[in-house]
């Protein structure tokens, strides 16, 4: 009970950020509608805790964004992300898609993820004949990317998934710390 409010807790700082910078980024709603479009990869560094066991996981998450730019204060985008963690107690795979929103304040770029996806949990010792199990998953995330060159960003994340193992519910959480490239093209068309 105490974790899920502290991540009520989380949710709604964050989205009141979001809410609050939204006045600072309206001078730039114009601008983003002249980018067009973009492809922006991005790789991290995760540290998973996988709600199973006394340790984390370190591992790695690796993704893609679409984004195509609209004339608005929060631009949406589709996410793509795979994630992968191994620790002393379980071994955790993750492939989820959706929804990121995400807005622009003099070069940080914080953003909220809605996914959806599958995912897989092994046990490194095994309890009987029960070496795993895999869920559909719910992830809801945010974070931040701060700008280093044009088209470099470096990339903070925090994800919190919802694995319904019936009659089990898992709730891992996981930070990560990457880079981000994006990859503009339809540059200069006004929509």
């Amino acid at each position: 009970m105490k974790t899920q409010l502290r991540r009520t807790v989380l949710a709604t700082l964050f989205l009141g950020t979001l809410l609050v910078t939204v006045r600072s980024a309206l001078a730039q709603a114009v601008v983003s509608a002249q980018r067009g479009a973009e492809f922006t990869p991005f790789t991290m560094t995760t540290l998973l805790g996988p709600d199973w066991g006394p340790t984390s996981n370190l591992g790695y998450t690796v993704g893609m964004d679409y984004t195509r730019f609209i004339r608005s204060i929060v631009q949406p985008s589709l996410e793509f992300r795979f994630t992968k963690a191994n620790g002393s107690t379980v071994n955790e795979r993750s492939y989820a898609g959706g929804l990121k929103l995400q807005t622009s304040i003099h070069g940080v770029h914080p953003y909220a993820t809605v996914l959806v996806g599958h995912a897989d949990i092994v046990f490194v010792h095994p309890v009987g004949t029960y070496f795993g199990d895999a869920s559909m998953i719910y992830t809801l995330g945010g974070g931040a990317d701060f700008n280093v060159t044009r088209q470099w960003t470096v990339r903070m994340d925090y994800t919190d998934q919802h694995w319904n193992l019936d009659p089990n519910t898992l709730t891992p959480t996981a930070f990560g710390l990457g880079i981000a490239y994006s990859i503009p093209f339809h540059v200069g068309r006004v929509l």
